[in-house]
């Protein structure tokens, strides 16, 4: 197994506490920490635009910050890092401050031996990796939902998922706007939204035939406002995929 080994940034201006923090990171053999030390903002700043760290450590009250402003400092310049603020032990609600503007933790000197420190690094750096891949995921989602719906508008035609046995369908928000539903129609009940369409028993019957058999076709229907549909579908695994498009 490849030994992990992250580099940490710390930022810290008082001699004692950066050695123990040192010293404790250095007793570390899994994971190997790696670190570089500078004692006020514009060194970590220098030295992050050098290169890249897995962890900033740093100090809130340091000779050129002060306070909030110093992660406010380091996020606006490089975005995206872990930062874990070290706070004094009356500087509590400050660090809980500090979160809000993005940093991952706070740990208070005095407050943590070696042990402490790793674990609760461990803790933060395996949580920013985590909430990492789901903003990655999330944005593929919303830029794959943004393709689909760019599909639906040049074909002029909305998604429409049924699922009998959960009694459920869906509805995509082209569809919606295309057929004059209401948005809490999106996800809704099977029998929800049949009332508008002329012998919607027929359909129903239709869909369920169509998706014990796993039937692949079209169907032409009516809404009672007079505007005619088709619904051009796919069953498969118990449920109805489709389409539908104004004729």
């Amino acid at each position: 197994m490849t030994q992990q080994e992250l580099k940490v940034l710390l930022i810290e201006d008082n001699p004692g506490d950066a050695f123990l923090i040192k010293f404790y990171l250095g007793e570390s053999t899994s994971p190997v920490f790696h670190v570089s030390h500078s004692e006020d903002v514009k060194g970590g700043l220098d030295l992050l635009s050098k290169g890249n760290f897995d962890i900033i450590l740093s100090d809130m009250n340091l000779p050129d910050s002060f306070g909030v402003e110093t992660i406010k400092s380091i996020l606006t310049k490089y975005p995206g890092n872990l930062v874990i603020v070290l706070t004094g032990l009356t500087d509590e609600e400050v660090g809980l401050e500090t979160v809000r503007y993005g940093a991952q933790d706070f740990l208070v000197k005095g407050k943590f031996d070696g042990k402490v420190l790793i674990s609760s690094i461990m803790f933060s750096f395996e949580r920013f990796k985590l909430n990492k891949q789901i903003d990655r995921v999330s944005k593929q989602l919303d830029e794959e939902n943004s393709r689909i719906d760019s599909i639906q508008k040049l074909l002029n035609a909305g998604y429409i998922e049924f699922d009998i046995q959960n009694n459920s369908v869906f509805r995509s928000d082209f569809l919606l706007k295309m057929i004059g539903m209401d948005e809490s129609m999106k996800d809704a009940k099977l029998d929800e939204g049949f009332q508008a369409i002329i012998n919607s028993d027929e359909l129903k019957a239709k869909m369920q035939e169509a998706i014990t058999v796993g039937k692949v076709g079209t169907h032409n229907f009516k809404r009672k406002d007079g505007r005619e549909y088709r619904l051009t579908f796919e069953c498969k695994n118990g449920k109805m995929l489709g389409v539908i498009q104004p004729l």
